[in-house]
């Protein structure tokens, strides 16, 4: 009796972890609960949605994209709409892996020119809005680049000191 109480157990938890893994989901962690709830288990890991991406994913070559600063354009940060499903893909996708619509090598680089001139443009508007000053090394800061922790991106200061007020073009030189 308790034999067979074990082979199903092992069975649960078996396809349990084969259903999770084809979810993206963690084949152990579901093993274990199908292993431990048997037929309950696997109609839980049977009726749990996919995980988007699954884990971290990897850029082309290789290594995990890591985000640029705002002041520098990184294709991989955008995105564009699929002609034929509006799907949003990869700037830089030459197909889209939703329905299949190839783009021409000349497409995806214009494509690429494109959102390029918009962020400059973008760019040198934030560049002609008001800034803060930074005294501490004579140079404008607009205040969407400050750090996520509110500090100056040049001296590294909290950018609520006194050392940064707002400035309308007085005093100091652009950076």
């Amino acid at each position: 009796m308790i034999g067979i109480l074990l082979v199903q157990a092992v069975a649960f938890a078996a396809l349990s972890a084969i259903v999770a893994s084809n979810k993206n989901r963690d084949a152990f962690g579901w093993g274990a609960i199908g292993f431990l709830f048997g037929l309950f288990g696997f109609i839980a890991a049977v009726a749990v949605g996919e995980v988007e991406g699954g884990k971290e994913k990897q850029s082309v070559s290789g290594h995990e994209s890591q985000p640029s600063s705002p002041h520098e354009f990184n294709p991989e940060e955008n995105k564009k709409k699929c002609p034929a499903c509006a799907e949003y893909i990869k700037l830089e996708a030459r197909v889209c892996r939703y329905c299949g619509h190839e783009f021409s090598e000349e497409e995806v680089e214009k494509k690429i020119e494109e959102v390029r001139r918009e962020f400059e443009q973008r760019q040198e508007k934030v560049t002609q809005e008001s800034k803060l000053y930074c005294e501490r090394r004579e140079t404008m800061i607009h205040p969407e680049i400050l750090n996520a922790d509110g500090t100056c991106p040049a001296c590294g200061n909290p950018a609520v000191d006194k050392k940064h007020p707002l400035a309308e073009g007085t005093h100091g030189r652009e950076g």
